[in-house]
């Protein structure tokens, strides 16, 4: 079984530092509501202010053990990949929450 959700990972910087400030600040108009997407790779969006921001993602999950577990593995793997994100480039961030969508359930 192969599932496709669209997942969006909600947050808040926390502790950056003047360096991280500094770069957000500079790459703001690049991670705007307008340009954001769900895709493999993850679209980070926040605004100016610096405090939330959210990435989207499009995962595909498979596997037999039933939906249940792919929604977990899912929600797990996008936790992972946003924290992989935020920490290669220094972003400190706390009070992470996914919210996961079944593509499939859309149209039931």
């Amino acid at each position: 079984m192969t599932k496709i959700y669209r997942a969006v990972v909600r947050g808040q910087f926390h502790d950056l530092t003047p360096e991280a400030r500094a770069t957000l600040a500079a790459e703001a108009e690049d991670h705007t509501v307008f340009r954001s997407a769900f895709t493999p790779e993850g679209t980070l969006t926040y605004d100016e202010r610096l405090h939330f921001f959210n990435v989207r993602h499009e995962l595909r999950e498979r596997g037999d053990d039933g939906p249940g577990a792919l929604a977990a593995a899912a929600t797990e793997r996008a936790l992972a990949l946003v924290r992989e994100r935020l920490d290669a480039r220094g972003f400190g961030y706390k009070d992470l929450k996914v919210t996961l969508t079944d593509m499939a359930s859309v149209w039931e």
